[in-house]
């Protein structure tokens, strides 16, 4: 993750330590085996809320239990197009350092990056998309808030498309680019479900709030496949919701 100028809340210095040190370092979780989401807990004792946190994520969405209502806080993203960009192959994922945009209500927030999730994170009534991106946010008291896009099989991505040729193939490998608007990987409407949660990989962090869009886009099987060649699998399972409850925005 790039340098940031702003105080950052120490919520998100093991964060911000851990993306920055994940392209020289062996990534100290992971998918599968020793390294595998059940063990992260055991992988350092700063891990910890990954197996006692009470708010982590992500969850199931059961549409029939959202607390559905019109909550005064639409999504406004301002999302130009960027140059230098760093595409960079974290170990655990494919992960874009870029700038833009986004309020919430009253409240501003600057855009850090986005990452990619194979399948998709969250669940919709426990159905998984093929492949989700989080796009990380965080305000100035150092508050994340992560925009979840979901994808389906279908038509070419156009705003993929862009980059998904140059996607770099081993641990540490970065490409620096110059983007499209990330507006073109949002769907048209912007309605979503917000939950309150945690980073969904170590050290599970929680005070992250979660805006998953209802409407998916599209991606091609191909580009789907380009990704999964790279990571066949990166989600982090389904979490217990516990006392939490999940707003619909109408």
């Amino acid at each position: 993750m790039p340098s940031f100028r702003l105080q950052l809340s120490s919520l998100m210095l093991p964060f911000i330590v851990l993306q920055a040190t994940a392209v020289i370092a062996k990534p100290q979780y992971g998918y599968k085996g020793d390294v595998s989401p059940e063990k992260w807990g055991q992988l350092s004792p700063a891990y910890q809320k990954c197996v006692d946190g009470a708010e982590q994520a992500p969850v199931n969405i059961v549409t029939s239990n959202v607390q559905k209502k019109s909550l005064p806080v639409p999504l406004k993203p301002d999302y130009p197009a960027t140059s230098g960009d760093v595409v960079v192959n974290t170990g655990t994922t494919i992960q874009v350092n870029t700038s833009g945009g986004l309020k919430i209500g009253n409240q501003a927030y600057k855009l850090l990056q986005y990452h990619f999730h194979t399948p998709s994170e969250e669940a919709i009534n426990g159905v998984h998309f093929k492949m989700n991106v989080h796009l990380v946010h965080q305000n100035a008291a150092g508050k994340l808030a992560v925009i979840g896009v979901n994808f389906k099989e279908g038509a070419k991505n156009a705003y993929l498309d862009s980059f998904w040729s140059k996607l770099p193939r081993t641990k540490g490998a970065k490409v620096e680019l110059n983007l499209p608007s990330l507006s073109g990987i949002l769907p048209v409407n912007l309605d979503y479900f917000t939950y309150a949660g945690s980073l969904t990989t170590p050290p599970c962090s929680e005070g992250v709030q979660f805006y998953i869009l209802k409407d998916p886009v599209s991606m091609s099987a191909e580009q789907l496949s380009n990704f999964q060649k790279l990571y066949p699998m990166n989600a982090r399972p389904l979490q217990p919701l516990n006392e939490r409850v999940i707003k619909s925005s109408n």
